[in-house]
């Protein structure tokens, strides 16, 4: 029988792109398509303007593949635009309106089964649509969303994303509101707090009593909180330009739903203000208490910093008996125009996903999505940004203990009219969750606790949150023996996948020893050979004495083990470690009716608080120490965190569960060995040393593309709240071409980084590959920083940024990505990448590839091949240069 580690991966696979269908659908992105919403609902609260419609069959139009007009009785003008699929597109043309601004497009379409579309405007960002199936392939039904339009003439392009589309009508258009910005009802009126009545000062702190409240100030923070109403404020200033977050309030849902502005009583005290330091600094904690008789004490509270640019949020409800909730919101803004950046460019909100399951990716957002009340959600944090000047707010959870977080948001005209940051987020699409979320009880019940900054470049504030974050609750430390640098190596799985044999083991240790070894492939001398699923096809002997081999080789040795999953359907097979105390009927995670739960990814999940997982734990992490592993990748770990019936019964959440078990086997590794986290959430993150950053990566050119978009919105964790961030490794014989296996190398190398081949050994072009492309000591030198570049856009929607920069003291690091088969050319300007040059004449600029050198003074033009790179090292000079 082979263990759970090596159950076979195709119902993985199946159950991904289930995901990926489920994901698509609640996850889509683009910067002129705002919100999707079935058009059987009405419009709420959308000022009707000028109205246009066009036929998808006009003449003007324009169409590719197979895609073309058909007749059609059941639609208007008689036909339609079929046949969009495996590869088609069709374009209106000439889509006249006479004002700019935001559109409500009603699409007609007729479509008989689920399909989706992609929408990009005036040649811009493509966004995926998946609108409800209609009746038969003669019903025509109608599917709203939004668009940004210029005044004049306008292109809308449909295709099917090489896929198949719905059959297309027509488009109707009717004006929303204007493009720029302008204010929306209680802009602040009833946050006045009326004359100040005594100050005091904590350090460079303030806090002031007013006649209707209070306030704090801190640098360019401003705190207010009406007492008189409930609802507080928050504003920075800073150049002559102000961003608000106005009106906002907590909640809390028990029998009934409370929020804290409808309390009879906020009171505050100054001389409840409690001095604190911790390790994210000094500051000030400053309480508001909601009372009224018959209703537990809600207490807001507000962690104020010195010299910070955020802080950090909690409401906590007390009362003498116990209560049980699984929904508490420390922030909430229900207003319009309530989240305003004062910047109106290109405005975007981040949705984030739980973890890096089902080939999961970021979402860059368009703000104005607000149509008939549609919410988007991201798990724990987002950053809502203008891209053009990069302004913009991060929110975001910085406990990760006892809840998930959700926050759901929506707006338009360029600023954020909803937003709710809440503990108690369960989502089948993000968390994976078949359940709510558990309740949580006690006389006393706190909510996340959640970080609120604004910042001048939100990939400032992605950092800064990383690092609160690892104030809360620092990274795992390396153990002693544990090498600190950038694990260097060999992984099994793409090389071999479920062929993993001791010959192939010993032949691939041998190759690194006889080919590579002598290069710049190694850490300080340390080379890993990791082996990943499927190790169990050697028997215990033979694992010994590979590792044996390994180590003789001046090598170390790695495993993999999936501890909250189980692969088999057997229920009475005996759990190994117990001596047949328990079996897998004993350890899975079931309902509240008792049942299973629901296979995830093909496997079920294991209860992490039983007696029975704990000793299976045991057995292999006692079985991988006495081999003399030292590195292990944990995977499928989501499982561990989903909401379910748990054995411990002082653990009610899927989180608190996961915490109790992630920290049983760092308990149980005891620092011997470096610890990956690859299937993972997010958060908590102080279980690991590095966390795969994406889902699997197959080494071709659109799996790096997939990668990179998680790194494009997902950098920040690198260095912050992991050590490392995993790009997943490297096969580059499976690229289709050296130009994209050198691609796959310079995105791994960018990306933070555990930097791990993985080819067959006895493949002639994979050895050809590796021997070119893991042996340049300028690159290698680049990934063993272990530090992941920054995206120098963030517009991207759900697609990776073909730009990224990291600073090196006075020098910088660049890489440039074409993601087509198609020559591009590329410009970056500088000053654009914040790269500064003051009092030099430009930049000698290296590619890190070939050696060669030329001069750029203010920008770099680069000719990019089809599935090209580059990688650069700019170093200023003090010299003349041309401009390049």
């Amino acid at each position: 029988m082979k263990v759970d580690t090596a159950k076979r991966r195709k119902l993985k696979t199946v159950w991904r792109f289930v995901w990926i269908a489920i994901l698509v659908c609640s996850m889509t992105g683009g910067p002129e398509i705002a919100s999707l919403r079935a058009a059987a609902e009405e419009a709420n609260g959308q000022e009707a303007g000028a109205s246009y419609s066009f036929e998808a069959e006009a003449p003007v139009n324009s169409y590719s593949g197979k895609a073309g007009p058909v007749d059609c009785n059941t639609c208007s003008g008689g036909a339609k635009v079929g046949n969009l699929y495996q590869g088609s597109a069709m374009q209106f043309n000439e889509v006249n309106v006479t004002e700019a601004g935001i559109y409500k497009l009603s699409l007609s379409y007729i479509s008989g089964d689920s399909r989706s579309f992609m929408v990009s405007v005036n040649g811009g960002e493509r966004e995926r649509f998946t609108p409800p199936a209609t009746k038969d392939w003669n019903t025509v039904g109608v599917f709203d969303f939004e668009v940004r339009l210029q005044a004049g003439a306008n292109t809308l392009s449909f295709d099917d994303d090489g896929g198949y589309a719905p059959d297309l009508d027509k488009i109707s258009l009717t004006f929303v509101s204007a493009s720029d910005p302008g204010t929306g009802p209680g802009d602040g009126e009833d946050l006045e707090l009326g004359a100040p009545v005594k100050t005091v000062k904590y350090g460079p702190i303030a806090v002031t009593r007013h006649v209707k409240g209070m306030s704090v100030t801190s640098g360019s923070l401003k705190l207010l909180y009406n007492t008189e109403n409930g609802l507080s404020a928050y504003s920075w200033k800073g150049r002559g330009e102000e961003a608000k977050i106005q009106g906002a309030y907590s909640s809390l849902q028990l029998d009934r739903y409370l929020t804290s502005k409808d309390y009879a009583k906020h009171e505050f005290k100054l001389d409840e203000v409690e001095r604190f330091q911790d390790r994210g600094g000094k500051g000030i904690k400053v309480t508001v208490n909601n009372k009224q008789d018959g209703l537990p004490t809600l207490k807001q509270i507000y962690y104020i910093y010195e010299q910070r640019d955020y802080l950090l949020t909690q409401v906590i409800a007390e009362q003498a008996a116990p209560m049980a909730t699984n929904y508490i919101a420390p922030l909430i803004v229900d207003r319009r125009g309530g989240v305003d950046l004062g910047q109106y460019g290109d405005n975007r909100v981040l949705v984030v996903p739980f973890d890096n399951d089902a080939w999961s990716r970021y979402l860059s957002k368009t703000i104005n999505t607000d149509l008939n009340n549609h919410n988007y959600e991201s798990s724990e944090l987002t950053a809502i940004f203008d891209n053009d000047s990069r302004r913009g707010f991060v929110i975001g959870s910085v406990s990760h203990d006892t809840w998930k977080t959700g926050i759901y948001w929506s707006g338009s005209n360029d600023r954020l009219h909803k937003l709710n940051v809440y503990g108690g987020f369960s989502s089948l699409a993000s968390t994976h969750d078949s359940l709510p979320h558990a309740k949580v009880s006690g006389t006393e019940i706190a909510s996340p606790k959640v970080f609120v900054g604004y910042f001048t470049d939100y990939r400032d504030g992605l950092e800064t949150y990383g690092r609160a974050n690892a104030a809360e609750t620092p990274p795992l430390a390396f153990g002693p023996g544990v090498p600190q640098g950038v694990p260097v190596g060999w992984n099994s799985w793409g090389a071999v996948g479920s062929n993993l044999t001791y010959d192939k083991a010993i032949e691939t240790s041998n190759y690194f020893k006889e080919q590579l070894r002598g290069t710049s492939f190694n850490n300080d001398g340390q080379l890993y050979i990791n082996l990943d699923s499927y190790w169990d096809n050697m028997n215990d002997e033979q694992l010994g004495q590979l590792v044996d081999h390994i180590q003789a080789n001046g090598q170390k040795a790695g495993i993999y083990y999936g501890p909250f999953v189980y692969w088999g359907d057997n229920l009475s097979q005996p759990v190994e470690g117990t001596d047949g105390k328990y079996t897998y009927g004993d350890i899975v995670l079931r309902d509240t009716q008792g049942n299973p739960l629901p296979k995830l990814d093909g496997a079920y999940a294991v209860d992490p608080t039983h007696p029975g997982t704990k000793q299976r734990i045991d057995y292999y992490m006692n079985r991988f120490k006495e081999h003399g592993f030292e590195y292990i990748k944990l995977d499928f770990l989501s499982h561990g965190a989903l909401e379910g019936q748990h054995h411990n019964p002082q653990v009610s959440t899927g989180i608190q569960a996961y915490n109790e078990g992630m920290a049983y086997i760092v308990d149980a590794l005891d620092g011997s060995m470096f610890i990956s986290a690859s299937i993972a959430p997010l958060f908590p993150s102080q279980y690991a040393h590095s966390r795969r950053i994406s889902c699997d990566v197959d080494g071709s050119l659109g799996s790096t593309e997939y990668q990179l978009n998680n790194l494009t919105y997902g950098w920040w964790q690198n260095g912050t709240i992991y050590r490392y961030t995993d790009p997943d490794y490297m096969t580059l014989a499976k690229g289709g071409s050296l130009l994209a296996a050198q691609t796959r190398v310079n995105a791994t190398a960018i990306s933070g980084t555990v930097f791990l081949n993985s080819d067959d050994v006895a493949d002639p072009t994979a050895r050809e590959y590796m021997e070119k492309l893991l042996v340049n000591p300028a690159v290698n030198a680049v990934a063993k920083k272990g530090q992941a570049f920054r995206p120098i856009e963030g517009n991207t929607g759900t697609a990776a940024a073909d730009g990224y920069i990291l600073k090196d003291g006075s020098a910088y690091y660049l890489a440039l990505f074409n993601f087509t088969n198609e020559p591009v050319e590329r410009t970056l300007e500088f000053e654009r990448a914040a790269m500064d040059n003051k009092g030099r004449s430009g930049f000698r600029v290296t590619d890190l590839w070939t050696g060669e050198e030329s001069r750029a003074k203010t920008e770099l033009h680069v000719t990019l091949q089809g599935a090209e790179s580059k990688l650069y090292k700019l170093v200023p000079v003090a010299g003349g240069g041309k401009n390049k």
